[in-house]
């Protein structure tokens, strides 16, 4: 199902469809770049067609991948993060991993820049895999911080760790102007250089993301904090995907 700010019908469609990109936390849609919402069964998944590289959105029924694959769903984990929720995608090892995992961490690429799929995992580094995130570990999540990959505070000399869904969850996530024009870096920071940052300018904070979940006793949807984010401009929400070494805008649709 979709939904872009022109749709007529938008009072009955949103009793359906509730919350915002799970890769860019926008809840707008736009036609050229509709917010569609999966169709599976208890699912929450929303994403805009260019975060989730999806080539042509159907008229009728969308299911994520994740409902797409005849896995049981409790067994489909991100290699990457410790949440549940949120847009996965297969990876290259078999596996799963989220879209907004890959655009952090730094060494993952797509295999196919325009779909975002497989997520390439095996050029990160072992040691990006035996980091402590902080952020678990202060929400008293010793259980977890260890899991998956982390990424790094983007300020220079800190060396604090932490899952791109945690820093997601807390609005710690920016896009920044990177080498060429049309390059965007993808980076986090941690609360303290967060609080310190310049918004503005050539860094584009993202909202934090607050999972929608049928079930209180779901995921850890429960466990989000509900904290708020300057919201950005109003532009039509753009990712800039990573294949071969390469980042290229990944909003061109076949």
């Amino acid at each position: 199902a979709l939904c872009n700010n022109a749709s007529s019908n938008m009072k009955e469609i949103m009793k359906e469809m509730v919350g915002g990109c799970c890769v860019c936390s926008d809840e707008r849609g736009w036609p050229d770049n509709p917010l569609v919402y999966c169709d599976g069964n208890g699912c929450t998944v929303a994403v805009h067609q260019a975060c989730y590289g999806i080539i042509a959105v159907p008229t009728g029924p969308w299911y994520c991948r994740k409902c797409e694959s005849p896995e049981t769903k409790g067994k489909v984990r991100c290699e990457l993060c410790p949440s549940k929720s949120g847009a996965l995608k297969r990876s290259d090892t078999g596996g799963w991993a989220h879209v907004v995992c890959a655009l952090y961490i730094p060494e993952v690429r797509f295999g196919n820049v325009t779909s975002m799929e497989p997520i390439v995992l095996r050029l990160i580094p072992p040691e990006r895999f035996n980091k402590t995130c902080y952020i678990c570990q202060d929400m008293g999540k010793t259980h977890r911080a260890n899991a998956g990959a982390c990424m790094q505070c983007n300020k220079s000399g800190c060396k604090q760790q932490f899952h791109v869904t945690c820093a997601q969850s807390l609005g710690l996530l920016c896009e920044e102007a990177g080498n060429y024009l049309d390059n965007v870096k993808y980076c986090g920071y941690c609360q303290h250089h967060y609080s310190k940052l310049k918004k503005g300018g050539n860094v584009k904070t993202i909202p934090p993301y607050k999972p929608v979940s049928h079930d209180s006793q779901s995921d850890d949807s429960s466990e989000r904090e509900d904290e708020a984010s300057p919201a950005t401009g109003g532009a039509t929400p753009t990712h800039v995907a990573k294949a071969k070494g390469v980042r290229h805008t990944c909003d061109q649709r076949a």
